[in-house]
């Protein structure tokens, strides 16, 4: 901590000076910024403030009653922690119009009755002053540096928050200036948020273009002595401003409902009618609306809200949308007049990717939900598919259909035998000579048996997807076109795509 006119004085170095505080008693516990000794009777000009000015009073020698007042009355302006005044050959006993002036203007002022020669006091004292201030610029500089790498590498506020929370070692709470919970961090829900900023032990302020913002909390547990503690907070609340000034605005109380509903939706733990919390958030939730939902994976939560809202436009509708685990998840109120919801949902989504040219971002849409009991389902979904086809921008759920059923009711050992038994001369055959006849084969089903139109897909010249596809039924044994067959050879593939994933 820094250093105080009441702590130095309990030094051995200045105990041996014998002093005696005669004005300024209630002002001892100013923070002592450096000790510096003068016998200038000019000195007042040369102080910027919180010294601690030991004197033997040689520069006062000869001075009137006035004199004297004025020299310690421009040593109070300058804002000092105090004057000490060695009593001996210049002053044997302290001059009256001195401890009347100091406690007019509430200055300590401390008569040292014992000579200690002053280089010990100034080394002594000013060695802790430097060594203290050494202390926080360390730990200024390694909060920061954890900081700064954490913007470097793209983290918004939730990013900078967790990295806070980690240097700091205790519970964050981002407040804005109304006392809404922004933003929380080390805690497992909001109540507790709000219980861990009642038990506050540091807080800074946070500040946007020159005007208080808010106010970063920090909850009990941290490790840190108090003194370091400020510090590393301080440096957390500048780079949250500057992440607040990097992504726009930070979460609204809106954002922060939205977010919360969204999870409750996929984990299945909303309560029975969420509809208010919709409501709240902004989302129709009548009959006049489908609900989408949709999955995205993005490093950059403006990124993805901003196509979420992209598309929301192109709709002439409204997102609910927010940042829920590594993922944002959206719902998009598709209006019951537009045909194919799930469809259009998807439709919009690709032109926002188009539009916005956001090539580090994958989208996964859900299908048209008729209601918050079905929406997490819709979200379940898309989630999921996000994970069965990282290779595409954009997928949908109505396409992984049968991929989604086998991994819902995944059981392996059927699964394996399944595609044993029905495309094992292929598998064994891609395996053997590093081809892939079974995505062939999924492809030309998926198109209706049409030969153009999988060589297309597959970007092949139809004579040679000819050749693969007379491959493929010699392995299998029976033409592949037989339209009893396409129901089991359409799960084997799609089994056989996901067990390789």
């Amino acid at each position: 901590m820094p250093l105080t006119l009441r702590e130095l004085l309990s030094f051995e170095v200045l105990r041996e000076a014998r002093p005696e505080v005669l004005a300024g008693e209630g002002a001892l516990d100013r923070v002592v910024r450096w000790v510096h000794s003068s016998e200038i009777y000019e000195i007042g000009p040369l102080l910027t403030g919180g010294e601690l000015l030991l004197t033997t009073g040689l520069g006062l020698a000869g001075t009137d009653a006035g004199a004297r007042r004025h020299y310690l009355r421009e040593i109070a302006a300058r804002g000092v922690a105090g004057v000490a005044l060695e009593l001996g050959r210049t002053f044997p006993e302290t001059p009256r119009e001195l401890v009347e002036e100091a406690r007019r203007q509430e200055l300590p002022f401390i008569a040292l009755h014992a000579v200690v020669p002053f280089i010990r006091i100034t080394e002594h004292v000013n060695t802790l002053i430097v060594d203290y201030a050494s202390r926080r610029l360390r730990v200024g500089d390694s909060a920061t540096r954890a900081l700064n790498e954490a913007l470097i590498a793209g983290a918004g506020v939730a990013g900078v928050l967790a990295t806070g929370a980690e240097v700091v070692g205790a519970p964050l709470m981002l407040l804005s200036a109304s006392g809404a919970l922004v933003a929380a961090h080390g805690v497992g829900s909001d109540r507790d948020a709000w219980r861990a900023a009642e038990r506050a032990v540091c807080e800074s302020p946070v500040t946007l273009h020159g005007h208080p913002w808010g106010r970063l909390v920090a909850g009990p547990g941290s490790a840190l002595p108090a003194d370091d503690l400020a510090i590393a907070l301080e440096r957390t609340a500048v780079a949250l401003a500057l992440a607040m000034l990097r992504t726009g605005s930070p979460p609204s109380e809106r954002d922060r409902q939205a977010s919360a509903l969204l999870r409750d939706l996929i984990e299945g733990t909303a309560e029975a009618d969420p509809g208010v919390r919709a409501v709240m958030a902004g989302l129709p939730t009548g009959p006049a609306h489908l609900l989408v939902g949709v999955a995205v994976d993005a490093l950059e939560t403006a990124a993805a809200l901003a196509v979420l809202d992209r598309a929301a436009h192109i709709l002439h509708t409204t997102a609910l949308r927010g940042r829920v685990g590594r993922l944002v998840l959206g719902t998009l109120a598709v209006p019951v007049a537009v045909a194919d919801a799930a469809g259009a949902a998807a439709q919009a989504l690709e032109e926002a990717l188009r539009r916005l040219h956001t090539p580090q971002l994958r989208v996964a849409v859900g299908h048209a939900a008729t209601g918050l009991a079905e929406l997490g389902g819709s979200l379940r979904d898309a989630r999921a598919a996000l994970g069965l086809r990282r290779d595409a921008r954009l997928v949908t759920t109505r396409a992984l259909a049968l991929e989604l059923e086998l991994t819902r009711h995944a059981d392996t050992g059927h699964a394996a035998e399944l595609v044993r038994r029905t495309i094992g001369p292929l598998v064994d055959w891609d395996t053997a000579h590093r081809t892939d006849l079974v995505g062939t084969l999924e492809v030309f089903l998926l198109h209706g048996c049409s030969a153009t139109r999988a060589a297309a897909a597959l970007h092949l010249g139809r004579q040679t997807f000819y050749q693969r596809l007379q491959r493929i039924e010699t392995l299998l044994g029976h033409p592949v076109t037989d339209p009893g067959a396409h129901a089991a050879l359409l799960l084997a593939t799609a089994a056989h795509r996901v067990a390789r994933r």
